[in-house]
Parts: structure tokens; C-alpha cells; sequence
């Protein structure tokens, strides 16, 4: 019997090591291809873990996979890029609970006074105006989106490093997590030539001019390393209403990135988006209800518009809030309207999962001249009808407005 059983074990044995040479063999080749694709050079070879290496837009740049444990092996995939960082050494991770703690008991932590990045980041510099002048609104902007997009990112000294948990096996995540971290590391670097573009668009996109914005950023050239700033156009031109626009830059974007969940989430909110058309539901809509789901949870944009165009959009709202500012505009594109005044309000503050404590501002469109009168820290209530939200800034955008009372 035992000279029956030998041979099976010896078969099955054999088969295991022919399976695990060919699962190998191609997992090296899928690396390969991924960084011919990248201008990047293959290592590793045989049983070695896979590898890539190389420079991109003046950064080193390296992925690799390792693990961790004994018995229970888990597996990591890292990509790093290195660059030295200009005129300052900050070090910055994820604000976690243990991370709280120790802070409220003595640790060093670098403020740089603004509340929803603080909170969110554990930031290690000597001195916070140094910190503050590093952390730039389009640094903190790029900052927060890679921490939603990935869960493990840390920026040192000299590298910005992004770990994603399993072996990875897939060229298009190889691609598109190595573009995402060389575009980031640019701008983190300071050699990102658009950042005083990014800067201005992210001020217009905080007052609430999502068109204008979007403007700003379509009037520069756009590298090719540099993916950040055509997701953030395609996002503002998709918000203005400019949906082909939007679609054909997400197309180009698909293509550089071809499994990336933001440019996919985008492709079908603007599939979905359907500005002229109220949801079903016309009650008056909740605050707090509203808060809760859009921008407590650490969600992308793409997720925010899912949610609010499917339970939110053409609801009526009537809040209240402290008056913060107001312009008048003669054709307002992010409302699609005539003249009318552009009336900012901060409606509530919320404890984001990442950003901390944010304050929530509703963009409200009323007609021309009505808020005069009114100066920053009035209380003023509003109706109107809710168009759109926008988690990045925390805005809620409320057309067809009516001030009440004052």
C-alpha cells in the first residue's frame, strides 16, 4: 500500500512546484511589462520577490513587495519615491487614536493652524511656521486626497511612501498607484510647475466658483507626470455642468490609469449626473441628516455626488447659518443661471473621520443685491433648492435662494 501512496504524494508534490514556478514566472513577467511601461527596470528573478527601479520626473522611484509574520505570512507592496525636500525636513503620517493620545499626553506634534489638516496629521517639524509654509493649500489638498485614496502613506524627509496590504499581481495597479505616487511626490518635492495654478484654483473652488476654478486650471499646461491636476479639472468641469468635457479628460485619464478608483468613480457620477432633473422626494431635507451622509464618512467626491444626486438632488432646504460673504455675479456657471448674488454661509461644523472638525459652508444662490446689508457673522436664514455638494471643500451648493430672515 505504502508504494501505492509514494508516488501520489511524489505527483502532487511535483505538481505544487511546477504550479508554483509557472504562478512565479508569470507574476515577474507582469512586473516587467508594468515597468517597461513605466520606463522603469525590472528586478528580482527566479523565487525572489518582483521588483521595480528607476527614475521618473527626477525622483527615485522603487516598488517592491516584502512581508511580515512567521507562520501567517501577510504580504505588502511599497512604492517609494525619494526627493529632498526643499529648505525644510517635515515628517507627517495619519493622525491616529493611539497618535491622540499620546499628544494629549506630552508628544510633539507641529500645528499649522489649520484645524482640519491638524487633526487629521501627526506633523513632525521643528519649527510650525516652517511646517506652514511647507504645507501649502495644494500640498494639504493632495495630502488628504492620497490619505482617502490609500491608508497607509507616509511623507519623510526625503520620500513620500505609499504600502498597499496583498502581493500584488495586477500590471494596471502597478501603473496607476506608481503614476499616482510620482504625481503626488512632484508637488510634494516642489518641482510640480502648475502649483501656483492648483493654489489659485483650490482658493476659487473654497469660495465656492467651481467654473472659475475650473478656468484657472484649463489655462496652463499640464506635464505628463502630473495626474492630480487633470482629475481635479475634470471634477470641477463635471460640477460647472461642462459634462463632455469632463467625460473626454476622464477618457485621456482612463487611459494613464487604468485602475484607478477615482477617474472610474468620476466616469460614472458624470454618467449619472442629471442637473435639470429634481429627485423624486421634494420634502424639506434634514441638516444633520444631510451632514451625516456626506461628509462625515471618508468618502472620494465621486462617492459624495453618487449619494447626494441619489438621495438629495432638487430637495428643498430651508436652513440657517452665520453670513460669511456675498458677491454679485452676471451669469453664474455653477448655478447655470442669470445674475444673481453668490451668498456663502457656514451652516455647521461636523467631525470628519479624517479631516477632524470641518466646518460646512452652503453656497447660495439669491437674487441680485438681497444680501446687502448683511455683514460676516450675521445670522441669516435661507430656502432654496439643493444642486450639488462638494466634499473636498465642504460646500453644499443651494440654487433658486431665498434670504427670510435676517
Amino acid at each position: 500500500m505504502g508504494f501505492v501512496i509514494f508516488p501520489i504524494i511524489l505527483g502532487v508534490a511535483a505538481t505544487a512546484i511546477v504550479l508554483g514556478i509557472t504562478r512565479t514566472k508569470k507574476i515577474h513577467a507582469t512586473w516587467a511589462r508594468a515597468a517597461e511601461k513605466l520606463g522603469l527596470s525590472a528586478t528580482g528573478s527566479g523565487w525572489s520577490f518582483p521588483g521595480m527601479e528607476g527614475r521618473l520626473s527626477a525622483l527615485a522611484i522603487k516598488v517592491e513587495v516584502y512581508s511580515t509574520g512567521n507562520k501567517n505570512k501577510t504580504y505588502w507592496t511599497k512604492y517609494v519615491a525619494r526627493f529632498p525636500q526643499k529648505g525644510m525636513a517635515i515628517s507627517l503620517k495619519r493622525q491616529t487614536g493611539l497618535s491622540r493620545v499620546t499628544k494629549f499626553f506630552g508628544a510633539t506634534d507641529t500645528e499649522i493652524g489649520d484645524v482640519h489638516f491638524d487633526d487629521a496629521f501627526m506633523i513632525k517639524e521643528e519649527s510650525a511656521q516652517h511646517a506652514a509654509q511647507y504645507l501649502t493649500l495644494p500640498r494639504r489638498t493632495l495630502l488628504l486626497k492620497l490619505f482617502s485614496l490609500y491608508r497607509d502613506v507616509e511623507l519623510t524627509p526625503n520620500k513620500l511612501k505609499i504600502v498597499i496590504r496583498g502581493y500584488e499581481d495586477d500590471a494596471n495597479n502597478l501603473i496607476t498607484h506608481t503614476r499616482r505616487l510620482v504625481s503626488a511626490a512632484r508637488v510634494l518635492a516642489g518641482i510640480n510647475e502648475n502649483e501656483t495654478t492648483m493654489r489659485e484654483s483650490l482658493e476659487r473652488r473654497l469660495a465656492g466658483d467651481m467654473a472659475a476654478a475650473a478656468e484657472r486650471l484649463r489655462s496652463q499646461s499640464v506635464p505628463a507626470e502630473d495626474v492630480d491636476t487633470p482629475i481635479l479639472e475634470a471634477e470641477l468641469l463635471a460640477e460647472s455642468g461642462r459634462l463632455h468635457e469632463a467625460q473626454q479628460l476622464l477618457t485621456t485619464l482612463g487611459a494613464e490609469l487604468p485602475a484607478d478608483e477615482e477617474v472610474a468613480g468620476l466616469q460614472r457620477a458624470i454618467q449619472r449626473m442629471k442637473p435639470t432633473e429634481p429627485a423624486a422626494e421634494t420634502s424639506d431635507v434634514d441638516m444633520q441628516e444631510l451632514l451625516d451622509d456626506l461628509f462625515v464618512s471618508n468618502r472620494l467626491s465621486f462617492e459624495t455626488t453618487e449619494i447626494f444626486d441619489e438621495h438629495y438632488l432638487g430637495r428643498s432646504v430651508t436652513w440657517s447659518g452665520q453670513f460669511k460673504s456675498a458677491r454679485d455675479v452676471p451669469d453664474d456657471l455653477d448655478f447655470q443661471a442669470g445674475a444673481g448674488t453668490k451668498m456663502v454661509v457656514a451652516i455647521a461644523e461636523v467631525e470628519h473621520d479624517l479631516y477632524g472638525v470641518s466646518e460646512v459652508d452652503a453656497i447660495v444662490h439669491v437674487p441680485m443685491g438681497t444680501a446687502a446689508g448683511l455683514q460676516r457673522g450675521d445670522r441669516v436664514t435661507f430656502t432654496g433648492k439643493l444642486l450639488k455638494a462638494d466634499s473636498m471643500m465642504r460646500n453644499v451648493f443651494v440654487e433658486k435662494g431665498r434670504i427670510v430672515s435676517q
